[in-house]
């Protein structure tokens, strides 16, 4: 028996058909990845914190530089420059009055010799100043014209007394005495009225008390005036003219005087030996600043200290010479620097966000790098007031505060300039609820932390204090509370890109100048500049379009290409055409009868008399003779004279236009 043809095939073969083994191997892998998660193990639970009570240690870590708390600057006091011929080596401890520098003394040994000889001279002037007759004649004449300017003050206070001073002094009391008559006229007045208002029950006892004690006051008052004015007259005037005219006659008296004491001294040499002796004062007194100059060349310890040389032994970014035996220096220039050891400070740059827990008096506790295991105690000496203005060489935003600590407990062998760390203690709180720093955050403006039993609710709380790792919990959470550490991430309430204006903030609408040149700019962003009416025009003759990008494209020819039935003789139809093109861009619907707009199919049907949808000679005639027939203009030449009947001009981009 035979098998027929149409059979279906064995399964076997089915298998070989990539079809099926590629949904076979898909349905498998579908299996798999549903038994992995459905089986796998569950996931961890959020890391959280078990709210704790406890003493709580406020505190502010900083590392610095050792530095001596005593230490004098050791400076050039010679005169001009001079070499240094003998220097301590740096890192030598030296007492006080140990030798500590000695420079070149020949120059200022050569200056004393020399001063000495001038000295010398002066004195001997002082003996010639006998004979100096006409310089003690000067000082006689001298004397006697001051004699006679005393002379002529004298006369003149006595005639300004007389006749001004006096006169406005009692005119001046004359004054107060009216004022107070005044005064006492208006108390009086006014007390009347008050008795009448008392009568009447409208003014209280008081009142009526106090106005009658104003009347008394100005009624003693008037009586002062009275009395100083008749002391005046009486007294003070007498007694002022009788000083200032004897103090005229002592004038007059002593001009007499001078003079017989000018011809006296005429045959004397004192005023010579007065001259020749501040002579000789000088020449001593730079006799003694040369000394000094000479006793400076040789530099004595102040106190004990470490001897230290200025600059750090770095001259490369200084003109002054390194400090080294044979270098020259200047006058003031520092040598060295003579720091006391037996007393230290550490000087440590608190940022910013930390300078106001800092005061003066606070504990510190002091490590030094080279000495990791051992502790010492200090005291917080000074805040500086500013941030420190060479931190902000490197970084311009960073603002930090030098801050002084005194090292209260004993040091060991060390030397300024070592690094050490500080810890300065702010306060240590007792018996507080503390969490990790990480576990608060902020929403919408609020503190927040979020229970490990409720993450989706943030539970709002009260901060206080805080230092690198915890943060004072004042209210909102109890002991036992578990916090989560890394609070859920909201994205309707952080903004990454660190935005100010939030958006729920109002934002003020745009002004239309704004508007207006947002919409005319073109597509490269740029502000469109606006178009006159002759370059407008300019525009049209030569082809291009009025400021619409892509209008050089179009036009470029001169040709009228949307109209080429016409546009090859006609120049009147082709500025219709490039005014279309124009209109047609800025106004894309093109519809027949707006302001300003042009539609190429019912010019043609306005024009097209025989209806065969052509533009043919004749009616390109009546084209031309409605629009002043004027010839095809040149390109890039000017158009002054409008065509009759014209359809209205194209309104400029950037331009209002009121039937829009």
């Amino acid at each position: 028996m035979n098998t027929p043809a149409s059979s279906p095939p064995p399964k076997a073969s089915r298998w070989k058909n990539p079809l099926w083994l590629a949904l076979v191997i898909f349905a498998v892998l579908a299996f798999l990845v549903y038994g992995i998660k459905t089986s796998g193990p569950a996931p961890e639970e959020a890391a959280f914190y078990e709210v704790k009570r406890g003493d709580f240690l406020i505190s502010i870590v900083e590392g610095g530089t050792i530095e001596a708390v005593n230490e004098v600057s050791i400076r050039s006091e010679v005169e001009g420059t001079a070499r240094i011929i003998y220097i301590l080596p740096e890192g030598s401890y030296v007492k006080k009055g140990q030798l500590l520098v000695e420079l070149d003394s020949s120059s200022a040994r050569d200056a004393v010799n020399l001063q000495q000889i001038n000295v010398e001279k002066a004195q001997f002037a002082l003996v010639q100043s006998e004979q100096q007759l006409d310089i003690q004649k000067s000082l006689v004449d001298s004397e006697i014209s001051a004699a006679e300017l005393k002379v002529e003050f004298a006369q003149s206070d006595l005639d300004k007394f007389v006749k001004g001073e006096a006169l406005q002094t009692r005119r001046d009391a004359q004054i107060e005495i009216t004022n107070v008559i005044e005064q006492l006229q208006l108390a009086e007045e006014t007390l009347r009225w008050t008795e009448e208002l008392y009568k009447q029950n409208y003014e209280s006892k008081s009142k009526l008390d106090s106005d009658r004690l104003s009347v008394f006051q100005k009624k003693l008052q008037l009586e002062q005036r009275e009395k100083a004015l008749w002391m005046i007259e009486t007294f003070d005037e007498p007694k002022k003219k009788r000083e200032l005219e004897a103090t005229l006659q002592e004038a007059k008296d002593n001009l007499e005087r001078v003079k017989l004491q000018g011809e006296r001294k005429l045959a004397q040499y004192n005023a010579d030996v007065q001259t020749q002796k501040s002579t000789l004062e000088l020449n001593k007194s730079k006799l003694e600043r040369d000394q000094k100059n000479l006793s400076a060349t040789k530099i004595l310890a102040p106190q004990d200290g470490l001897v230290v040389y200025a600059g750090g032994g770095d001259n490369r970014f200084s003109s002054e010479s390194m400090i080294e035996e044979g270098a020259v220096i200047r006058n003031r220039q520092e040598i060295i620097k003579l720091p006391d050891t037996s007393e230290m400070k550490l000087r440590v740059k608190i940022h910013e966000s930390h300078i106001n827990q800092i005061q003066a008096g606070q504990p510190a506790f002091i490590v030094l790098d080279s000495m990791p295991d051992q502790r010492f105690s200090g005291e917080v000496k000074r805040v500086a007031p500013l941030p420190d203005s060479q931190s902000r060489w490197g970084n311009p935003n960073l603002k930090v505060y030098a801050t002084e600590i005194v090292i209260t407990s004993k040091l060991p062998d060390i030397k300024p300039g070592v690094s050490a760390r500080a810890e300065i203690v702010i306060t240590n709180l007792q018996n507080v609820v503390t969490v990790p720093i990480q576990a608060v955050t902020t929403r919408k403006g609020k503190q927040v932390v979020f229970l490990a039993s409720a993450p989706e609710n943030p539970v709002p709380v009260t901060i206080g204090q805080y230092n690198i790792k915890f943060i004072e919990i004042a209210e909102g959470l109890k002991e036992g509370d578990r916090v989560l550490l890394s609070p859920p991430f909201d994205s309707q309430d952080k903004d990454l890109a660190g935005s100010i204006v939030t958006t729920n903030d109002a934002i003020p609408a745009a002004s239309p100048q704004t508007a207006a040149e947002a919409n005319s700019r073109n597509d490269n962003g740029r502000p469109q500049p606006a178009i006159t009416g002759e370059e407008a025009e300019n525009n049209r003759n030569s082809g291009r379009g009025a400021g619409v990008p892509g209008d050089s494209e179009i036009n470029r020819t001169g040709r009228g290409d949307r109209l080429p039935q016409f546009g090859q003789e006609s120049g009147v139809a082709e500025g219709l055409d490039r005014s279309a093109n124009r209109e047609t861009r800025q106004r894309p619907n093109g519809a027949p009868g707006m302001p300003g707009g042009f539609n190429r199919e019912e010019f043609i049907k306005q024009y097209d008399t025989n209806g065969d949808g052509q533009i043919d000679e004749t009616e390109r005639a009546a084209i031309k003779e409605r629009f002043g027939g004027r010839d095809r203009p040149r390109r890039g030449s000017v158009t002054n004279a409008a065509p009759l009947n014209a359809a209205p001009p194209t309104p400029q981009r950037n331009q209002p236009d009121e039937n829009r």
